[in-house]
């Protein structure tokens, strides 16, 4: 049966046994007609993926000389496939280039407070805060909430929290400078605990917490789900063959849900195969060991293509209007190797090895190449006023800015318009704005307003000037 909350008419899902509750894509033919138009402008999602150790841009290293600008394109302006294609073998961003016309590049952004003892973590407390600091070293924190929990509050269903996501090397348990960075927050000196694994991820949007009931169905379809044997696609299957029997749906609606189910079995395959790899034959059918070791470098890319594929799942279905992925920790400690060269990627970012700043731009191509692959992901689901990466905006962006460490021209790549709220298709160099104006303008190309209606322009700390970067703004 499909059942809709009260929050929004377009929210339609479908619900199993053991509380396996499935979001549902928009689907236009079952809405009332007076209330399509409306619906089919979805209130815009807001996507954050967040590295470490900046980027190999133009400015001061750590050793005290000068990296090479290998990061954005060499003019600003208006963006092109050509123009990007061009420069394919120097530029970081030129591999985004099949959604030159859809990007919009923003330098010149700069956090507004400085660290004590440790960039890295007061980067991260300040990234999505703006807020002022608290604490010293590891221990640095933010004195404020975070853009996605101000999004999620006004956004999500009543008391539903951001999808908040980590891929990194240490866990929450970690101790001295091996801990997770936080960026997000839910308010002053409140990080939020990241969710490691995708199966557990998986479990929290379509509605079954393993582990945590005791309910005698919940169980059976938490042991299902955990050895495999069974798809959410095998839990709802009489309710996923009726409702694609209605005589009342279109055929974009039924090729809609062909895609969303068809997304579910591949996250679905792609965790289980990830699992069964990786552990002894014994565990597989355990629901905490299924999960992808998220803390093993032997899962990293796969776990940071799942935790991007739940996000755009998460978006279709309309569990959450926002997420954030953070890619690394305190620091990026990943031990990687690339192009026979095997490196700590932290401390190639300090230039303190051999020819350090060539492996960033290796690393910073890796990580342009996982943010292609969410695009891709998002452009792969159409709904009925486009692609889902029409409706909302992605973002890539980084804890500091280079190989110094600095918080001067902190790298902010964004992708989509926010429903027509944002200029796409260049490349701007803003000058020196102050990171609060960027974390204003996203707030309202989410979609989110004050109080009585205006645009948002004093989030972050009340000592920073108020506005947005209109520069950026259609």
């Amino acid at each position: 049966m499909i059942k809709s909350t009260n929050r929004i008419p377009r929210r339609q899902f479908l619900r199993g046994f053991g509380g396996v509750t499935l979001g549902l894509p928009l689907l236009e033919s079952l809405l009332p007609k007076a209330a399509r138009a409306q619906a089919a402008v979805r209130s815009p999602f807001l996507l954050l993926v967040v590295n470490g150790n900046g980027v190999v841009q133009q400015g001061s290293d750590l050793t005290g000389g000068a990296d090479p600008e290998k990061f954005w394109p060499t003019k600003t302006g208006v963006l092109t496939k050509a123009s990007m294609d061009a420069e394919a073998t120097t530029q970081t961003t030129s591999l985004l280039s099949d959604y030159a016309a859809k990007l919009l590049m923003v330098r010149g952004i700069n956090h507004p407070f400085v660290g004590a003892g440790c960039d890295h973590a007061a980067g991260d407390a300040q990234l999505l805060t703006a807020s002022k600091l608290s604490g010293a070293g590891n221990k640095t924190l933010a004195s404020g909430e975070s853009i996605d929990s101000r999004i999620a509050r006004e956004k999500n269903p009543a008391g539903r929290e951001p999808l908040a996501l980590h891929a990194g090397k240490y866990s929450p348990g970690g101790t001295g400078y091996d801990i997770p960075g936080y960026v997000s927050y839910i308010g002053s000196a409140q990080p939020r605990t990241y969710i490691d694994g995708p199966y557990k991820a998986y479990q929290k949007i379509i509605g079954v917490v393993g582990g945590t009931s005791t309910d005698p169905a919940a169980m059976q379809a938490q042991q299902l789900l955990a050895n495999r044997s069974k798809s959410v696609n095998d839990l709802l299957r009489s309710q996923i063959t009726a409702l694609l029997a209605r005589k009342d749906l279109s055929a974009g609606d039924v090729n809609r849900l062909n895609q969303h189910f068809a997304a579910i079995r591949d996250i679905e395959v792609t965790m289980a195969a990830s699992s069964v790899a990786s552990l002894p034959a014994a565990t597989v059918s355990s629901l905490q060991t299924v999960d992808p070791q998220p803390y093993d470098l032997t899962n990293h890319e796969t776990l940071i293509k799942l935790h991007m594929q739940l996000m755009a799942f998460a978006m279709a279905s309309d569990y959450t209007r926002v997420a954030v992925l953070k890619i690394g920790d305190r620091e990026d400690d990943h031990q990687l190797t690339l192009n026979g060269t095997t490196f700590v990627y932290h401390t190639a970012s300090h230039r303190s090895i051999a020819n350090g700043a060539e492996l960033c731009r290796l690393v910073d191509r890796m990580h342009a190449g996982y943010f292609k692959f969410l695009l891709d992901t998002l452009a792969n689901y159409t709904t009925p006023t486009g692609t889902m990466l029409d409706q909302g905006v992605t973002v890539l962006t980084n804890q500091v800015a280079n190989g110094a460490h600095s918080f001067t021209r902190v790298p902010w790549i964004l992708c989509g318009t926010g429903n027509g709220y944002l200029k796409t298709g260049q490349f701007l160099d803003v000058g020196k704005v102050v990171s609060n104006q960027m974390l204003n303008t996203l707030l309202n190309a989410a979609g989110v307003r004050k109080a009585d209606g205006s645009p948002v322009d004093d989030f972050g700390d009340a000592s920073l000037a108020k506005g947005v970067v209109s520069a950026i703004i259609a």
